[in-house]
Order: structure tokens, then C-alpha cells, then sequence
């Protein structure tokens, strides 16, 4: 198993930008969220110091040169980042907003889309080729043991085969930290997690594009990362997929439901995704007009 796992700063520090411009966006805040964005802003500044390092050590840089780059000693680098401390601080970290609403507009529209069973949002990950499935396909691809995998994650062994065969559902630290061990982007598992966890997808101000494109990636892991040219629609370009999984592009829904069909996932737990990223995809044409 490698030493560490090709961790991306590039969605941490999306969420660090989307929590600064909540404080300097809103002038009215309760405290509760100004403290929890703010705490937020450190945590994700925090975690991305420690990717960067993570990233330079992957690259072939000694302690020293971290060390020198960093202002401190080398004992000192070796004390915050070194063994296990990166993916212990990055598997810490909060989603982004935490559960600060930014656009009640939209909860009425999850509400007509997404059916509900027993005061919940009933969300399917498209039954056994969920999380789990997700999580085995890296494991799969890692070819590493749950003895390390445990070591790398401090989870318990017996919690790690849990997850892997889709007996439980862990937290968004231990879940994050478990992809990050794996070698696979923790963000692409996120809209797997928020089915399994939460029942509902969350949506975020900015970065729709990029939330579809990482839940549709995740679809396409837990469904073992097939060729795309198997699972294209017909008469669609692959290219058009790919885009779409790059956040480059939205697709219409009708190509992107016979998509998610053909990865063997309920195309109705991606429908809100798939909306808030049109909606922003329109808006932005828009304002381009207007410019």
C-alpha cells in the first residue's frame, strides 16, 4: 500500500471558499453559524497545508525541504504532518456549510421531487451497488489488506469489512478517511454517503457542476468502473459523459437517466443534483449574455 493516498486539495479548498464568502456575504448571521463557518475556514486551511505537504512528499521531497518551505524545523514538520497525521486531519474535517441553509427556495423543490417514507427522504443508491460497492472497487484496486487498511485509518478491522460489504453506515470522517486510504477521492464518494446516511442529497451555492460530476463518478465506481463506451446512451457521443464527469458540462436529464440506468442506479436520487447544477449551468449562460 502506498505511503499515502493521491488526496485532491482542490475540494477542500472549494469548501474553504464557500464557507469565507458566507462571512463575507452575510451580514446578519446567528453566531452559532459565524463560529461554525469560521471554525470551518480553519480546519479547511488547516487541511489544505497538510495535502500540499502530503503532495510535495509524493513528489520525491525530503523533510528538509518541507521543513524549509514551511518556516520550522524539521522535527517540528515531521510532528504535524508526518505517519498518519495528514489523513487523521483531513478525515476531521466538516462538510462544507455544515448544516447552514443557504437557499430555502430549493427545499421545496427536494421536496417535490424526492418521494418520502416515515418523515424521511427516501433516497436510493441503487441497492447493493451503493457505498459499499463503491468502497470495494478501490479496495479491489488498492490490492492491500484490512490489517493496513485499518493501520492507515485507525477504523477497526472489523469495521472496515462493514463498510466494505455494506453492513453499516460510518461517518463522513471515517468514510472520508477510508477513501482517502484506498487511493480514491473522497468527494466522488460523498452523494453515496449522503444516500446511505442522510437519506437526501445536499446541495451547496457554488460548485453544483462539480457535485453532479463527483456523485456521477461515485456511481460509476460503485458500479466497477465500467468502459464508457458500454454504458453510453445511444447515439450519444462519449465525450458527452465525460464531460459531464469532468463538471465541464450538464448533460439533459433524459441522457443523463438512461446514463445512471446503465450503471445500475436509481436515476431519482440524482435528479436534485442534476436540477441544481442545470439551474446554475443556465444562470451563468445568462449573466454572460448580460456582460
Amino acid at each position: 500500500m502506498p505511503r499515502s493516498a493521491r488526496l485532491s486539495w482542490h475540494p477542500i479548498a472549494h469548501d474553504l471558499v464557500t464557507n469565507a464568502l458566507y462571512l463575507h456575504g452575510k451580514k446578519q448571521l446567528p453566531l452559532k453559524d459565524v463560529l461554525t463557518l469560521a471554525g470551518n475556514v480553519g480546519r479547511d486551511a488547516e487541511c489544505l497545508a497538510a495535502v500540499a505537504v502530503d503532495a510535495a512528499r509524493n513528489g520525491g521531497d525530503g523533510w528538509s525541504e518541507i521543513a524549509a518551505a514551511a518556516g520550522r524545523s524539521e522535527a517540528s514538520a515531521r510532528a504535524k504532518w508526518g505517519g498518519s497525521q495528514v489523513s487523521r486531519l483531513v478525515a476531521a474535517r466538516r462538510p462544507a456549510l455544515a448544516k447552514i441553509v443557504w437557499a430555502p427556495a430549493m427545499d421545496s423543490v427536494k421536496a417535490s421531487l424526492v418521494p418520502r417514507q416515515g418523515g424521511r427522504t427516501a433516497v436510493s443508491s441503487g441497492g447493493p451497488r451503493g457505498l459499499g460497492s463503491a468502497l470495494r472497487t478501490l479496495y479491489r484496486k488498492t490490492r492491500t489488506s484490512l490489517i493496513r487498511v485499518s493501520a492507515a485509518t485507525g477504523l477497526p478491522v472489523s469495521m472496515v469489512s462493514a463498510l466494505l460489504e455494506d453492513r453499516t453506515v460510518a461517518s463522513w470522517p471515517e468514510v472520508y478517511a477510508l477513501a482517502h486510504a484506498l487511493g480514491g477521492e473522497p468527494e466522488d464518494l460523498r452523494h453515496l454517503w449522503e444516500c446511505a446516511a442522510e437519506g437526501r442529497a445536499a446541495l451547496e451555492p457554488n460548485g453544483e457542476s462539480e457535485r453532479l460530476a463527483a456523485a456521477l463518478r461515485g456511481a460509476r465506481l460503485a458500479a466497477g468502473s465500467p468502459e464508457l463506451a458500454t454504458v453510453c446512451p445511444p447515439g450519444i457521443e462519449v465525450s458527452v459523459i465525460q464531460a459531464a464527469l469532468r463538471g465541464t458540462a450538464v448533460p439533459p436529464w433524459s441522457v443523463l437517466r438512461v446514463f445512471l440506468t446503465g450503471l445500475g442506479v436509481d436515476p431519482g436520487s440524482f435528479e436534485v443534483l442534476w436540477l441544481a447544477a442545470r439551474v446554475a449551468d443556465l444562470a451563468e449562460w445568462e449573466g454572460g449574455l448580460r456582460s
